[in-house]
């Protein structure tokens, strides 16, 4: 691929680039320009971001954090090492090393300048003396009038003027959704991205509040990290372009569509699946909704998670997926009016006390810096109510139990696609592979093994990311710090970025706040529709649909709308 046909590709506007990038080292300074974006480095910190010709600045000018930093299992931070030494190395007439050497740790950062993207090519790396090393961590120190937005829980908007101040991890992939980050001003983007495919652990650090915006990119090993003592080797791609988030990323997405091969994984879904235009989650097995929601929306472009079906109360003695008779009752008659009625399950979590636990017990997920078994114990005072082991998903003999389970059920209800709780829990643990595979991979190979045992079954989740998605064509979206009460600081932090790159590959559906009456329910509609979900409702009243509220009526026209745009365009079919 030549350069211009790359630079045209990554979006970037403005007069085509000649095929050069340079490197200029003078003391301690790195200076790399590209066709596309200039960056200047003061040792390992970032102290000049620039779309290339142009005077507008990204970066803060200083850099009040070590640059590339190294993180332990305990929270601490290395910041300074003793008697470190600054070393700059030209590697090549495009490529650089930085060098920060103490008596106990190495830094370093790989600098590359890329003549057929343009982008700046960022590989931090870390050795430390001592044991107990979780990351190394390449920081961002941004100026104060950019604008961060983020695929972080389902897509966010951070400021330096954020107020409460934002300090917070985000995880890939369970947090942190996709491996980039934009950042907007005065009318140019910057995005800083990965293209692992290998699904390699990395963390997203926000610090934001206080007139201060920054971005840590970790790149973290696998567990077991007691012993460790080294962590990086994770390239970061640094571009610019003219124009807001929707131009890098879209350059992201088309990245997504090839290296997934999203075309060839949707083929075998129905064509339903793209005209659904509302849903209703939390369903519980009375047929009277049934009538009423046939009332105000065609069945069959409605979506409706089932959550209370089993003789089990809700969240208790799993993998045991029983039908009651009221639920079959149930399905029967959605079946007959044309709903597409998804069961709810869950992806890895048992039972404490049931028999499988003999089998998989062993396997229970261990937090990465405590080695504590893992699992959802509720309520957290007691566990009274409920106490499940979340199950490392590489094993199969795990995925081997629920795949089973869950066609069995399916059979048993008459349906064609099912929800998969907790998809979303995918991170790094103490016993981080199991048969080879982490969580994320382990995910993937349960999701993988339905389409092969039955390509017909469409899957549903909880939470999305760029690893679930690939096999998901619904996801139940979570709002950042949204379990409490909502405020207009919610609906300001929302943006449609994860639903952009998921396009209608997998679509956000409504998780919570979205009860008529409730204290929230207009702050929920309102942030889920700035986050390009679906637009859902959760009621049991047949009365909140027949005689609606001018806020279920905005639910209900807006599904509307999305449903006459829908028959407009999606192809025929079941």
């Amino acid at each position: 691929m030549n350069a211009v046909l790359s630079w045209m590709l990554a979006g970037f506007s403005g007069v085509a680039p000649a095929a050069t990038a340079t490197i200029e080292i003078a003391d301690a300074r790195l200076t790399v320009r590209t066709p596309v974006v200039e960056a200047v480095f003061d040792g390992l910190a970032l102290v000049s971001l620039r779309p290339a010709g142009q005077e507008v600045e990204f970066a803060a000018g200083r850099c009040p954090v070590a640059g590339v930093d190294l993180l332990y299992l305990d929270g601490s931070l290395l910041s300074t090492d003793k008697h470190q030494k600054v070393t700059l190395r030209r590697l090549s007439d495009r490529a650089a090393r930085i060098d920060v050497v103490g008596d106990d740790t190495r830094r370093s950062l790989l600098v590359v300048a890329d003549p057929e993207t343009g982008d700046v090519l960022v590989t931090p790396d870390g050795l430390s003396a001592r044991r107990g090393l979780r990351a190394v961590q390449w920081t961002l120190n941004l100026h104060p009038e950019a604008t961060g937005m983020l695929p972080c829980v389902n897509g966010m908007i951070v400021r330096s003027s954020a107020d409460p101040p934002i300090r917070n991890r985000f995880r890939w992939p369970i947090d942190w959704n996709a491996q980039l980050a934009i950042v907007e001003r005065g009318g140019w983007s910057i995005m800083v991205h990965a293209e692992d495919r290998q699904h390699r652990f990395k963390n997203l650090q926000v610090d934001a509040g206080g007139g201060q915006l920054s971005l840590g990119l970790e790149s973290e090993p696998p567990g077991p990290l007691w012993d460790n003592r080294t962590a990086g080797g994770l390239q970061w791609r640094i571009s610019a372009y003219r124009g807001s988030w929707p131009e890098p990323a879209t350059r992201y997405r088309r990245w997504m569509e090839a290296a997934r091969d999203l075309d060839a994984l949707a083929a075998h879904r129905p064509a339903w699946t793209r005209r659904v235009s509302l849903a209703v989650c939390w369903a519980g097995p009375d047929t009277r909704i049934l009538d009423a929601l046939a009332a105000v929306h065609p069945p069959d472009r409605t979506l409706i998670h089932f959550s209370n079906w089993r003789t089990d109360r809700y969240d208790i003695n799993y993998p045991e997926y029983r039908p009651s008779e009221n639920a079959l009752q149930y399905m029967r008659k959605a079946a007959e009016m044309g709903f597409h009625v998804m069961p709810h399950f869950n992806y890895f979590a048992v039972d404490m006390q049931h028999p499988i636990m003999r089998e998989v017990g062993d396997f229970q997920l261990r937090s990465l810096d405590r080695n504590a078994p893992e699992g959802w114990y509720w309520p957290p005072e007691t566990y009274d109510y409920t106490r499940m082991a979340y199950i490392h998903p590489g094993l199969g003999l795990w995925r081997h139990r629920l795949t089973e389970a869950v066609l069995e059920a399916c059979d048993l209800l008459g349906t064609d696609v099912a929800f998969l709780d907790q998809t979303l829990c995918t991170w790094n643990t103490d016993n981080a592979l199991v048969q080879g595979l982490t969580t994320v991979g382990g995910l993937k190979q349960l999701q993988e093994e339905f389409a092969a045992v039955r390509p017909g079954l469409v899957l549903a989740g909880e939470g999305l990311n760029e690893i679930s998605f690939q096999r998901q064509a619904f996801a139940q979206a979570h709002i950042h710090d949204g379990w409490g009460r909502l405020n207009a600081g919610h609906v300001d932090r929302a943006c449609g970025l994860n639903a952009f790159l998921w396009g209608d590959h997998c679509r956000l559906i409504g998780y919570y706040h979205l009860t008529p009456g409730g204290e929230d329910f207009d702050l929920g509609i309102e942030i889920y529709e700035r986050m390009g979900a679906l637009p859902t409702i959760v009621t049991h009243r047949a009365e909140d649909l027949l005689d609606p509220s001018p806020s279920v009526r905005r639910i209900l026209d807006r599904a509307r709308g999305l449903g006459r745009a829908a028959s407009a365009t999606a192809p025929g079919g079941g």
